[in-house]
């Protein structure tokens, strides 16, 4: 659109021009005496008056424009500024980024390699204990089995206790009354 303009701004430039350089009209030439006096019609008076108002009036949005693109300018040279200030601060900084970038990666390798670790001593320990847990139960199990033959010996014993407390006794009644038969017929 600019261009546009510009194009019509130069248009009415040129116009200017060469209506200044034109003898009939006057501008450049001898300067006008009383006597020098220009006769053209109504007509063309109206039609080089509007001429000359629509020239004024583009020179104007012209002025207005060429303000407006030397301010865009500005703003496009400084913002240009700013971006080669930022590139070369971000050149300064690569370096350093690309030094950080590899201390990061060297200390993510060395995670990695102690995820490892403790991945394989998780699982070895995962394995002992599945080793433990069938020790414990094995013992267990042991432990359960010689508690019902601990048992099974107690019921047992107590048992055969009371048969020989059964047999003292009956052995004790039986001396006694030997030794009450043999007092009695000792006696007779």
């Amino acid at each position: 659109m600019w261009k546009k303009k510009a194009r019509l701004f130069i248009t009415a430039l040129l116009s200017l021009l060469c209506f200044s350089l034109l003898p009939s009209v006057g501008g450049c030439s001898a300067p006008m005496t009383e006597q020098d006096t220009i006769t053209i019609s109504k007509t063309d008076w109206i039609a080089l008056k509007q001429n000359n108002e629509m020239q004024a009036k583009a020179l104007s949005e012209s002025q207005a424009e060429l303000s407006e693109v030397k301010k865009a300018q500005e703003e496009s040279e400084k913002a240009l500024s700013e971006a080669k200030t930022l590139l070369e601060a971000s050149q300064m900084t690569s370096g350093e980024m690309t030094s950080l970038c590899a201390t990061l990666l060297n200390e993510l390798n060395l995670q990695k390699a102690e995820n490892e670790k403790l991945t394989q001593e998780l699982k070895d320990a995962k394995a002992e204990s599945l080793t433990a847990y069938e020790a414990i139960s094995k013992a267990n199990r042991y432990l359960q089995d010689t508690k019902a033959e601990i048992e099974a010996n107690e019921a047992t014993w107590r048992k055969r206790e009371r048969q020989l407390e059964c047999q003292r006794l009956e052995w004790q009644l039986a001396s006694m009354l030997f030794g009450y038969l043999g007092y009695e017929i000792g006696r007779h």
